[in-house]
């Protein structure tokens, strides 16, 4: 039993009965209280905690000892509400700090994991130095680690010289109106030549994972994503009928993804995962579809891993049926990290797209480099990625008579500005190009342009 004699001190009992009373001075109180909890013994320092409390409510040490002892005791609501009652009277940076840090632990022992990334975020944000942000990072790795729900956030915005995937050229060529097979030239549409804009774009992914066993990790996913397009004015002259939300995009997917190993010493990962989805464009429904897909990663040696992946996808269009189509792709991968510790990636492929339409039916052979710099230079995170491929289509009667033949670069530079954070998010710049070259005019697109995005650090 406590009793506070004055305002500069305070008497604990150890006893009633068989003891005499111990004076102390709330510093001490506090101080004892610390090394009880310490020590593993929670009902001591919770008693500590309480007796400076009736002297103070709000005194802010006595509110985080009370919030960590009654976690230690399984007393969650308790250590929730302190949590929260320190966070309301913390001053300072490091008080605040502190606080953020507690109530991420009480809402963690809680099981309400995704609050408690918030709030070890903010505390990352608030961290009086180097190495108490580290803890805080850490912990918030190690919460995400061992939660069953995840929440991604990104968004983006793109200037692009090319918002409507639309033509380079200015003209088209049609076969088979001219007597001998000539092609006739006419003139592209506004709306059917490239439009310059802003392209906006925020997604959410949300995974559920299921509890991992030995040797496999499951999840469920859940990936929402929109885009809106705002014309120049230049492009809207050329266009006038044309709006922007002409061309936004959305989609919505569902899938199930799962990875195994043979043993706990395989040096195999296989992997495995379905999907369905739904997608729009221009507000209206484009079309449904349904993917499976298989792939292996394997490490070759200390510094080089190895990878290949099978995939089908149904595609069920429903503006149009005849551009249904059935998708298969291959694809192979090697990744090396060099000395450096930088890593660099390679990957090849190949897919074929079967349609009734010949606009959509084709084959396609693909290749990507990339390159990921591990140490920032002055504080940005740099990397860069350069692709190719080449697509044939089969004839076309009116735009290609001896069949469409596609070939396209792109190339990718992304700046990751890790000095400028705000709760583990950093802004990033990217500059990216892609050019395609083709035998129909009405297919040569060009597009360039800058991603303004925010990125988690960790």
């Amino acid at each position: 039993m406590c009793k506070v004699w004055t305002a500069a001190a305070l008497c604990l009992w150890a006893g009633a009965a068989v003891a005499a009373p111990v004076t102390m001075t709330p510093a001490q109180v506090l101080d004892a209280g610390f090394k009880a909890i310490t020590a593993g013994q929670a009902a001591k320092a919770h008693d500590f905690a309480m007796a400076l409390l009736a002297r103070n409510p709000k005194e802010f040490l006595a509110l985080i000892l009370r919030s960590r002892s009654a976690r230690a005791l399984n007393h969650l609501d308790e250590a929730r509400a302190s949590a929260r009652a320190a966070w309301q009277v913390a001053v300072t940076p490091t008080e605040r700090y502190e606080a953020a840090t507690v109530r991420a632990q009480a809402l963690s022992s809680d099981q309400m994991r995704l609050a408690a990334e918030f709030w070890l975020r903010r505390a990352a944000q608030l961290a009086p130095d180097a190495p108490s942000k580290a803890a805080a990072v850490s912990a918030f790795n190690y919460v995400r680690d061992h939660s069953h729900w995840s929440l991604q956030l990104d968004a983006s915005l793109v200037p692009s010289s090319d918002v409507n995937n639309g033509s380079a050229a200015n003209t088209v060529q049609i076969y088979g109106l001219a007597p001998g097979g000539a092609g006739t030239t006419f003139g592209l549409s506004g709306d059917a030549r490239a439009l310059a804009g802003l392209v906006g774009t925020a997604s959410a992914t949300a995974v559920y994972r299921l509890t991992p066993t030995t040797n496999t990790l499951s999840q469920f996913n859940l990936n929402v994503v929109q885009t809106h397009n705002w014309l120049t004015a230049a492009a809207q002259a050329q266009a006038p009928t044309a709006k922007g939300s002409d061309y936004d995009y959305a989609a919505v997917e569902a899938g199930f993804s799962q990875r195994l190993r043979a043993s706990v010493k395989s040096l195999a990962i296989y992997n495995w995962a379905v999907a369905v989805g739904h997608n729009w464009y221009g507000q209206s429904a484009l079309s449904n579809y349904s993917r499976l897909s298989f792939g292996v990663d394997r490490q070759l040696s200390a510094k080089v891993q190895g990878g290949a992946a099978l995939s089908v996808e149904r595609q069920a269009r429903l503006d149009d049926h005849a551009l249904s189509a059935w998708v298969f792709t291959g694809s192979t991968n090697v990744t090396r990290v060099l000395g450096n510790q930088d890593q660099l990636r390679l990957s090849v492929g190949e897919q074929y797209t079967q349609s009734i339409s010949s606009s959509i039916n084709h084959h396609m052979v693909f290749a990507q480099a990339s390159w990921d710099k591990a140490a920032p230079v002055w504080g940005v995170k740099v990397g860069a990625s350069v692709s190719a491929s080449q697509s044939a289509y089969g004839p076309d009667p009116l735009f290609a008579p001896t069949g469409r033949k596609d070939f396209q670069l792109g190339a990718n530079v992304t700046a990751l500005f890790t000095k400028v954070q705000y709760m583990g998010f950093s802004p990033s710049l990217s500059l990216q190009w892609q050019e395609t070259k083709s035998n129909v005019l009405r297919y040569q697109l060009r597009d360039l342009g800058v991603a303004f995005a925010i990125k988690s650090v960790f």
